[in-house]
């Protein structure tokens, strides 16, 4: 059988993350909510993996110094898809 990740996996998988870093943070959700100048439901939103904008994903990431990360993973993509096979 074929795994395949889904939507629902990676929002969910976003959302641990999110929580982790918090809590390694000693942070409540207000706390971070304050912090991005939103809202505590959205935290929770997130943490829960319900939706959200990829605005709000991208200052979390930013806030936890996280944004460097992921811009090298997109590039390295990138790279990876522009590169012509030999074969």
């Amino acid at each position: 059988m074929l795994n395949t990740v889904t939507i629902k996996d990676v929002k969910t998988k976003i959302g641990e993350w999110c929580k982790l870093k918090r809590q390694n943070q000693n942070m409540s959700q207000e706390e971070l909510a304050n912090a991005l100048n939103m809202s505590r439901l959205t935290i929770q939103k997130v943490e829960n993996g319900k939706n959200a904008t990829i605005d709000t994903l991208l200052k979390i990431a930013y806030h936890f110094d996280s944004l460097e990360t992921i811009h090298t993973l997109l590039q390295q993509e990138i790279e990876n898809s522009n590169r012509t096979s030999l074969y």
